[in-house]
Parts: structure tokens; C-alpha cells; sequence
């Protein structure tokens, strides 16, 4: 029994001092790591300032559509139906925390068509005012859906032996869909696609074309003022 009391009495002590700081401190354990080093969670920016202006700016494809072209009214086979390329920029304020407003101005450029007088070029500069929801913003991630109105300016080169066409002014509108992607909380990146219709413009010299309306996938970046 005497031996069995002094191995008792020797392990409680050896607690004791194990639990006594002051004779041997703890391990905390929290500080060998830290939580999320090796993690490739995005980074946490909101887009949601409650107003602001931004400019964007942005490039990207444009194919045409429709554009059947007749000449004194008799139709000649051809339709303005080319690919090109467009360039943008415009001026935008944001109303709320989803809703924001936007005038913009882009030069499309709509490729070309061969007849037996030579090539036609067809061109479009276009001002829309549009408004644009910004559905949800996740992990810096926005999509968005957009529509606008406003007018283009339709631009038709011809052969010589067509007189030249000249320009024509038509109503035109847009919608479109699209994410951005926040890079800082004043910088983004944006990807979308846009329909804008051009109208039937009518040109000098007896030219016309039917309803015009180009496809254009953009790239841009948008950038917050204040």
C-alpha cells in the first residue's frame, strides 16, 4: 500500500507542474499555421457602390445581318451580310446598386459584298443610350442584361459605277447580355454579347438596303470615376 500511495503522489505532481505555465509554458498549436494560405479563393470585391460615374471602353467582332441591297427598287442579290470588327466607348452612371445607365458611341465596321460592278463596303456608327441590371454579383463575378436605343449612322461605299451611296441616318436599338469581372473595386473586366439593329437605311443615288442589324461580341473594361 505505502508503494502504491507514492506512485499516486509522484504522478499529481507530475500534473502539476505539467498544468503550471510558469514552469512549463503550453504549445499553441493556432500558431504554427495560418487557415487559407494555400487556398485559391478569389478575391473578396464587392461592385456594389451605391452610385458613380465609369467609362468603359471596348473591341470585338461584328458579323451583319439581313441588309438585302436593290437599286432603283429592284433587287440585286445582295445582301450586306459581311463579318468586321467594332470599337467602342461610352460614359455610364450607376443609379443603384443593380441598375445602371449608359450612352455610348461604336464605329462597326461590316465587311464587304462583290456584285459585277465591284465591292460594296458597308460601315455603321452607332449612339445608343442604354440601360444595363446587373443580375448578382459572386466572388467578383457579375452578369448583366442590357438594352438601349438610340440612331445609326449607316455608311455605304460603292463602285464608281453605282454613283456614290453616302451615308444614311436610321433608328436603331440593341439588346444584349454579358459579365463583368472585378479586378478592384474601380476596375472590370467585361465580356458580352450585344444585337443592335440598324434600320433599312436608303442611300444617294437610288441604293437601298432592307433591315440592317449586326451581331457583336465585345471586350472591354470599365472603370469606376468616383
Amino acid at each position: 500500500m505505502a508503494g502504491v500511495a507514492a506512485v499516486l503522489l509522484l504522478c499529481a505532481s507530475g500534473e502539476g507542474r505539467a498544468a503550471d505555465p510558469a514552469t512549463e509554458p503550453a504549445i499553441d498549436l493556432s500558431r504554427l499555421g495560418k487557415a487559407g494560405d494555400f487556398t485559391l479563393t478569389p478575391p473578396d470585391v464587392s461592385e456594389d457602390a451605391p452610385s458613380g460615374w465609369y467609362l468603359r471602353g471596348d473591341a470585338g467582332f461584328a458579323a451583319a445581318t439581313g441588309g438585302a441591297i436593290a437599286l432603283a427598287g429592284v433587287p440585286t442579290g445582295l445582301d450586306l451580310d459581311g463579318s468586321g470588327w467594332s470599337v467602342g466607348a461610352g460614359l455610364g452612371y450607376r443609379l443603384a446598386t443593380f441598375l445602371r445607365a449608359e450612352a455610348s458611341l461604336d464605329y462597326l465596321a461590316l465587311g464587304a459584298a462583290d456584285s459585277a460592278f465591284g465591292r460594296l463596303r458597308s460601315s455603321a456608327t452607332v449612339a445608343l443610350a442604354s440601360l444595363y441590371w446587373d443580375v448578382i454579383t459572386i466572388s467578383g463575378f457579375t452578369p448583366y442584361l442590357s438594352a438601349g436605343a438610340g440612331f445609326a449612322i449607316n455608311s455605304l461605299d460603292v463602285p464608281a459605277a453605282l454613283a456614290p451611296a453616302g451615308n444614311d441616318w436610321s433608328f436603331a436599338w440593341s439588346a444584349g447580355a454579358g459579365v463583368s469581372y472585378a479586378l478592384n473595386p474601380r476596375l472590370s473586366l467585361d465580356l458580352g454579347y450585344r444585337y443592335a439593329s440598324l434600320g433599312a437605311p436608303g442611300y444617294a443615288g437610288g441604293v437601298s438596303a432592307g433591315e440592317l442589324g449586326a451581331h457583336q461580341l465585345r471586350l472591354g473594361v470599365r472603370y469606376m470615376l468616383q
